[in-house]
């Protein structure tokens, strides 16, 4: 009994120390790529940027959905600014991705207040900052 006791503290202890610690932890301190940041909210039909605007068109949104995806907009969305322009310059690269934390924010308090007309005008302009950004910094 006490070897099985003695094991699981072991076991426990190990548990801990591999999440704090471990890959996941490092990986969560690391900032992640434009490329990251683009497949996980803009890339495919399920992408956080899809699903949000098929939400935010029905009579009755998911909001704890919407809310979650908006926040992923936000956490994401600051990691670009951290990133060198993949191309173009940086002063313009700062003023981009800047505007589009600022629309990100702007949808994740209209998220939180489950105002539809302001989340759906948010989500419009974080949509469209994409050809401005890409047409200056997406290398061809």
């Amino acid at each position: 009994m006490k070897r099985w006791a003695c094991g699981l503290v072991v076991l426990t202890v190990c548990g801990v120390l591999s999440q704090t610690e471990g890959p996941a932890g490092a990986q969560g301190s690391r900032t992640p790529t434009v490329k990251e940041v683009m497949e996980r909210l803009h890339k495919g039909a399920n992408s956080p940027l899809t699903t949000i605007r098929a939400d935010l068109q029905a009579d009755l949104p998911d909001w704890p959905e919407v809310q979650k995806a908006a926040k992923d907009f936000v956490t994401l969305g600051a990691a670009l600014g951290k990133n060198n322009p993949p191309k173009g310059d940086r002063q313009s690269w700062a003023r981009l991705t800047a505007q589009y934390l600022e629309n990100a924010k702007a949808l994740d308090a209209a998220a939180q207040r489950r105002d539809q007309k302001a989340a759906l005008v948010a989500h419009s302009r974080l949509n469209e900052s994409c050809k401005g950004c890409h047409s200056a910094h997406r290398p061809n």
